[in-house]
């Protein structure tokens, strides 16, 4: 009798959740109105790739926000401000002129901020198009926001992170057990038996059968290109 495969431990188990703790949600809350917010510390957060900055606002309300490229400690923040943007400051998708580079942006008012939040993100305002404000995506897609959507004006910090190579099989160990244990190192399934993973077995290490399965294929099953629409090598 075989064991479960990857894809199956790795559903709902606890060893695979993240072992950091992280410091706290990074998010845009809900102001009254035009304010503004002071940048008090600048954290490690345990299991990102960026640093965590605290901001308190002149009413006392505490917040965190991923840090900006360029944040530093003691910084005005200005929230829902008029004029030429500078970085860090919060506002409204249609109080930004085009352009501008910003990151953890709403999908929809009030939600905090969806979009541009890992190290080094960032999305650019096209303008307006229709009844809403159009934004370059980190993905290269754009899409039409609602123009009360907010935004943080620059890019989220540590840009470059994942260019440093990590030279030595420890410092990639003590990187995802930061991130979630016995996720690393990961064995390929074809050098695995037959009882272990549906590629295991064979005379030579190959898959032996079509790598494509379905969408609501069985969790021993689903490994693969799952759902795939096409497979191969496109034809010029």
């Amino acid at each position: 009798m075989g064991k479960r495969i990857l894809a199956q431990r790795k559903g709902r188990s606890p060893l695979f959740r993240s072992a950091g703790k992280s410091v706290a949600p990074a998010y845009i809350p809900e102001f009254d109105g035009p304010t503004t917010a002071t940048v008090v510390d600048i954290m490690h957060n345990p299991g990102r790739g960026t640093p965590i900055a605290k901001l308190v606002t002149s009413e006392g309300l505490e917040f965190y926000l991923n840090a900006i490229e360029g944040m530093y400690v003691g910084q005005e923040i200005k929230i829902y401000s008029k004029g030429s943007p500078r970085v860090g400051d919060i506002r409204k998708l249609k109080d930004i002129p085009p352009g501008t580079i910003i990151s953890h942006v709403e999908r929809r008012p009030g939600d905090g901020g969806k979009f541009a939040r890992s190290s080094g993100a960032y999305a650019q305002i096209i303008g307006p198009s229709g009844n809403g404000i159009e934004v370059l995506l980190p993905s290269g897609k754009s899409i039409v926001l609602h123009p009360d959507s907010r935004a943080v004006i620059g890019n989220v910090s540590s840009g470059g992170r994942v260019d440093k190579p990590f030279l030595k099989a420890g410092a990639k160990y003590h990187y995802y057990k930061a991130k979630a244990p016995k996720r690393w190192p990961r064995v390929r399934g074809v050098a695995m038996n037959p009882v272990d993973h549906p590629f295991g077995g064979g005379a030579h290490q190959h898959t032996g059968k079509p790598k494509t399965v379905a969408r609501n294929a069985p969790p021993g099953r689903k490994v693969g290109s799952f759902g795939a629409r096409r497979t191969g090598r496109r034809k010029r």
